[in-house]
């Protein structure tokens, strides 16, 4: 892998990127929920349900917990001898890209790994790979099975398409790394065996991603799917409390869905995409137009701005700190 290196520059752009979408995020609000209600922005605070959206950041939190115990999870299968509380510091600083272009957020990860740890990137690529794996299987198949609680046709049918997709999925996700090593030798030899180094540090990666398969791959995605859901009941107390009564299954399909459709318009961290889906999924559960603008807002504040912001606060420590390692 490439000499990677995160410097100032780097930092100042990243928060005037992230500041500048959070102050946005929170303009958008107030201006439609002024436009779709009658309500003084005084009224509208005063009888503002914090309570429940305190439950909601208390839900976030629990599931970045779980998220840093799926990534020691992976950690130890893969050999690496990083202590959990080092883990939670380097997955907490790469929140603080994840909204930038390029997953820069899921590859500092790797770099403070690297430049702390000295261990080289053909080791821990695997791990980028678990943590996109793990949270769309999750998703999917936490919003698949809420499709079917729910009752709504149209949605039902969406679950069995969603389910049907995630079943090829994995079976392509574990039987992909031994095709994709046999794709590499074909390769190695149509190249007249050169750059051998090259083609054995590929083979050494997708060995690293075939050891997170199987029985680590059912204990990660098993402690995404908690965490999701955990956020799922949590988003349905909230529009309960907003006046728009919501299911713990309405709640996980919001938030499984909503959160692939971010993945699928390939923005990052899901800009707008996972917005649009949250929006259209509250409205077939017949929420109001303007407790789903101030509901959609809360959720991405809450469960991707918050956890931003964090990351914001750690990264220029992180950076200052970083000892002087040869990138492997």
């Amino acid at each position: 892998m490439a000499k990677m290196q995160f410097n100032k520059g780097v930092l100042k752009r990243a928060e005037r990127w992230v500041f500048g979408l959070v102050a946005l995020t929170i303009v958008v609000t107030l201006v439609g929920v002024m436009a779709t209600s009658s309500r003084s922005f005084t009224e509208h605070w005063a009888t503002f349900p914090w309570a429940a959206v305190g439950w909601l950041v208390v839900a976030t939190v629990v599931e970045s917990l779980l998220r840093f115990w799926r990534y020691h999870t992976s950690c130890k299968a893969l050999g690496l001898p990083i202590p959990f509380w080092r883990l939670m510091y380097y997955y907490t600083v790469g929140y603080a890209l994840l909204p930038t272009p390029g997953k820069v957020g899921t590859v500092i990860r790797l770099w403070l790994i690297n430049t702390y740890h000295n261990i080289p990137y053909r080791r821990t690529a695997p791990l980028m790979v678990m943590d996109f794996v793990s949270d769309a299987v999750a998703m999917c198949a936490l919003g698949a099975l809420a499709l079917m609680v729910v009752g709504h046709p149209m949605l039902q049918t969406l679950a069995w398409v969603v389910l049907a997709a995630l079943a090829v999925g994995v079976v392509a996700v574990v039987v992909a790394p031994w095709v994709l090593e046999g794709m590499v030798g074909a390769l190695y030899v149509a190249a007249g065996r050169r750059r051998a180094r090259t083609f054995v540090r590929l083979r050494q990666i997708i060995r690293g991603s075939a050891k997170l398969g199987g029985a680590i791959l059912f204990i990660t995605t098993a402690q995404s799917f908690v965490g999701w859901a955990l956020v799922g009941a949590a988003v349905g107390h909230l529009l309960t409390a907003l006046g728009s009564p919501l299911s713990f299954a309405e709640g996980c399909v919001v938030v499984g869905m909503g959160t692939m459709g971010g993945f699928l318009s390939m923005m990052p961290a899901g800009i707008g995409g996972a917005e649009a889906a949250m929006g259209f999924l509250l409205a077939q559960f017949g929420v109001p137009l303007a407790t789903i603008v101030i509901a959609v807002a809360l959720i991405r504040l809450c469960v991707l701005w918050l956890t931003v912001l964090v990351g914001l606060i750690l990264l220029p420590i992180a950076l200052r700190r970083a000892p002087v390692r040869v990138e492997g």
